[in-house]
């Protein structure tokens, strides 16, 4: 009786033990098969640079590629852009500022760079923006601002 017991023991803790350790095998394949399966495009990020000339103006105008309207702490600017040109090259930067809409993009940036956009220094002449697009909010997180 006694081995009886101790044979159906060792069978069924030999069944376990093999049990486990091909669950323990097979989860993480299943888990790594469902990773590649989310379902979400993969993008880059959407960081452009554009060159072009900034002008203030005193009634907004209907934003169109090249000539984008820009809203800079609320006053009206058009932007002429001369070049696009994406941070990650796959971005495709110029189809998606195509996209913008005809109210243009509301500009945000840090207080210095707001300041620097809207001095005499930089209008009116060739700058570059560099900056997130997001087309979908219909704004342009502007980093860094340069005379060209």
């Amino acid at each position: 009786m006694k081995h009886t017991l101790r044979a159906t023991l060792t069978v069924l803790s030999t069944s376990l033990a093999l049990g486990g350790g091909l669950f323990g095998f097979t989860v993480p394949l299943a888990l790594h098969a469902q990773d590649s399966d989310v379902g979400f495009p993969v993008q880059p990020a959407p960081e452009i640079r554009l060159t072009g000339v900034l002008e203030a103006t005193t009634t907004p105008q209907t934003s169109a590629f090249p000539l984008l309207s820009l809203w800079i702490a609320g006053q009206s600017w058009l932007f002429h852009v001369s070049q696009v040109e994406p941070v990650i090259p796959a971005y495709p930067a110029q189809e998606e500022l195509q996209k913008v809409s005809g109210l243009g993009l509301r500009v945000l940036a840090e207080d210095k760079v707001l300041a620097a956009l809207q001095t005499p220094e930089l209008q009116n002449r060739p700058i570059v923006l560099q900056g997130w697009l997001q087309v979908g909010a219909g704004v342009l997180q502007v980093s860094a601002v340069q005379a060209k």
